[in-house]
Parts: C-alpha cells; sequence; structure tokens
C-alpha cells in the first residue's frame, strides 16, 4: 500500500461523487474504495479490523476509504474499532464532502422512503423533525444531526473541504484545489462524472467510450437522485425552514452557506 485518503461526509452529501470524481481523475487511484464503517460488528458486510488492515495494507496505488461516521472513537460500538478508526483518520489525509443541509435532508428523505415503510408513510415535515437513528448520536432529531456531524468534522481539522455545488457547478477548479490540497496528480484531461440512474452496462464498451471522450463516468451513487442544487426549495415550507434555521444555522455559517441558499 502506498497511500490512502479518506473521503468523509453526512450521507446524501456527494460522498460518491467525489469518489467516482477521483477515481476517473487521480493517477494511481485504486479503482475500487474501501468503506470504513466494515469494521463495525453490526455492519451487513462486517469485517474484522484485522482482515480490514489487511486488505487495505495489500493494495498498492492511493486507496481511497469512505466513511459516513463522525470522527472520534467514541462513535464507535467497542474500544477495539474506535481505537482503530480514531487512528486511521487522525494520521490519514481526509477530504470532508459537504453540502447545503436542506438539500441533505431532502436527498436523505426521498432514500429512506425507498426501503423504510414508515419513512414512505411519513411527511417532509415529519422526516426533519425525526429522530436520527443511528447509535452514534442518540436522541437527537436529524437536523440537529447534520450540524452535529459537520461541526465534528470540521473541528477535526480535514486536510481539505470540498462541495457538491463546486464538483456540480465548477468541477475542474474545485478538483484541481482538492488534489493541490492533498498532494493528488491529476490526469492532463478530466472527466466529470454525471449522476445518473445505474444502467446496464457492457464494460468493455464502457471503458472504449471513456477512453475515447463518448462517455462520462458514471456514478457509484446509490438510487441516485438528479441532485440538482436548491432543490429544497420544491419541499421546505416557512415551518420547516424556521425549524432548520433553529436547529442547523452553525452549521450552515460554518461552510459557508447563508439561510437564502446562496453559498457566501
Amino acid at each position: 500500500m502506498n497511500r490512502v485518503v479518506v473521503v468523509a461526509s453526512h450521507r446524501r452529501s456527494g460522498t460518491h461523487l467525489m469518489l467516482d470524481s477521483l477515481r476517473s481523475n487521480v493517477r494511481d487511484v485504486q479503482r475500487r474504495f474501501m468503506t470504513l464503517e466494515r469494521i463495525d460488528p453490526y455492519h451487513e458486510q462486517h469485517l474484522s479490523v484485522a482482515e480490514f488492515d489487511r486488505q487495505l495494507r495489500a493494495q498498492k496505488g492511493i486507496v481511497l476509504v469512505k466513511t459516513h461516521t463522525l470522527p472520534g472513537a467514541e462513535a464507535w460500538p467497542d474500544r477495539e474499532t474506535g481505537a482503530y478508526a480514531a487512528e486511521l483518520l487522525g494520521v490519514t489525509p481526509t477530504i470532508y464532502v459537504h453540502r447545503d443541509g436542506r438539500d441533505v435532508l431532502v436527498s436523505l428523505y426521498r432514500f429512506v422512503q425507498s426501503y423504510s415503510p414508515e419513512v414512505a408513510g411519513q411527511s417532509f415535515a415529519e422526516f426533519l423533525r425525526s429522530r436520527h437513528t443511528g447509535r452514534d448520536a442518540v436522541g437527537v432529531n436529524r437536523a440537529a444531526y447534520w450540524q452535529q456531524h459537520v461541526l465534528a468534522w470540521l473541528d477535526s481539522n480535514p486536510t481539505t473541504t470540498g462541495s457538491y455545488e463546486g464538483l456540480q457547478g465548477d468541477f475542474e477548479a474545485t478538483l484541481h484545489s482538492i488534489a493541490e490540497r492533498v498532494d493528488l496528480r491529476l490526469r492532463p484531461a478530466l472527466s466529470q462524472v454525471r449522476l445518473e440512474p445505474r444502467r446496464r452496462r457492457i464494460p468493455v464498451v464502457d471503458r472504449l467510450l471513456r477512453v475515447l471522450g463518448l462517455r462520462p463516468a458514471g456514478s457509484t451513487a446509490i438510487r441516485p437522485q438528479a441532485g440538482r442544487v436548491g432543490g429544497w426549495r420544491q419541499v421546505f415550507d416557512d415551518a420547516d425552514l424556521a425549524w432548520f434555521e433553529a436547529e442547523a444555522s452553525e452549521g450552515m455559517r460554518r461552510l459557508g452557506y447563508a439561510l437564502d441558499g446562496e453559498e457566501t
């Protein structure tokens, strides 16, 4: 193994958009990324800490590690996983991916509706005010948890941050800035990843079209939406906005988002 780079984010913030942008455009990056949460004993694809570390070290080039967890050891269910995660995150270059919290929560609502009958029967207002379901922050509502996640990661001093809005609206400048801060070598011609539903592909044909520049890199995102920046305006009402502002205004401010939806 040569290098590890962590890509951290709250769910539905553009995690896979960042991972795919790096996989498609950075030299020496492994095509397959690893997910840190697999060391959690409750994960459906659980790996022991020893096996995860073995697989991580066995890879060559630059290995991307994805995580949605909070940065501290206390976010993990036991001492072994917490100590390992804290050590890895403490010494590894990290990109924290962020997105307007309102768009995050709208995307999360639609995503959770796709597999949860309970949430499928909820209005967005009910979902917004409901409790975060993870074990890392019991009893916290979803807007407050988004802010907690943002502040915890910003306070941990990640190597750099990258915004979903930047990847969508100013792709090349955003990727160049991230690469410079994390010391990554970009390919001469950059390929922007497009968000699209997964479709059946013929790998050889796909690879050839991408080499010829005739098809942008596809997304590995799980159930990707259209991902339009500012789509929250069609979902939030005045009461939802007031609730969100009361619970998450500091996170928005620290990330540079104004509460009218425009970045400052």
